[in-house]
């Protein structure tokens, strides 16, 4: 029996990451301070997820780097749960000896980790929005124009562009105020 969730292939995909994928590894890189292993995970989960889902070619690139930034957090926290101090310190005697003990070369600021709360928040809420919505703002941020979305989004009306992006902009305001 076949699985109804299967979409077909378009037959771009290889162009897709010949086009796409050292774009795609710089700019994870730079959203998420983590190895480029876990880097490279998270891309190539990233385009399993795009073969799995066929999203608009138009959003492909933006639509791989939330993906893939999301995962890379996923994985990051996951990597961290698992660590111990002892393997830390294994590996910061090896690669800097003497430098053990001066734990302060390994913890992040206070608005290091703020920043860091807040884009999980973000993320949060961005995933937690209507699908249309998520896409429409995704589209806006962007860089489309209203009647560049409303090509993208199959001809729909500029009205109903505009009802998604308010809505997804008042689901995002909402959600800031309620952590604040």
């Amino acid at each position: 029996m076949a699985d109804r969730h299967l979409v077909a292939l378009r037959g771009d995909e290889a162009d897709l990451f010949r086009l796409h994928h050292a774009r795609l590894l710089r700019a994870v890189a730079r959203s998420v301070n983590a190895p480029q292993a876990l880097i490279e995970d998270a891309c190539q989960f990233a385009w399993s997820a795009l073969l799995r889902s066929q999203p608009q070619r138009e959003a492909a690139f933006a639509w791989l780097r939330v993906v893939a930034v999301h995962e890379a957090y996923r994985l990051s926290a996951k990597e961290r749960d698992h660590g111990s101090l002892d393997e830390l310190t294994a590996h910061v005697e090896v690669e800097h000896p003497g430098l053990v003990g001066d734990w302060d070369a390994f913890v992040a600021s206070p608005r290091e980790l703020d920043d860091e709360l807040d884009a999980r928040r973000a993320l949060r809420a961005l995933a937690a929005l209507p699908e249309k919505s998520r896409r429409y703002l995704a589209w806006k941020v962007a860089g489309y124009s209203y009647e560049e979305i409303q090509r993208l989004a199959g001809g729909v009306s500029y009205t109903n562009v505009n009802k998604h992006l308010v809505k997804a902009r008042r689901r995002l305001d909402q959600d800031e105020s309620e952590a604040a």
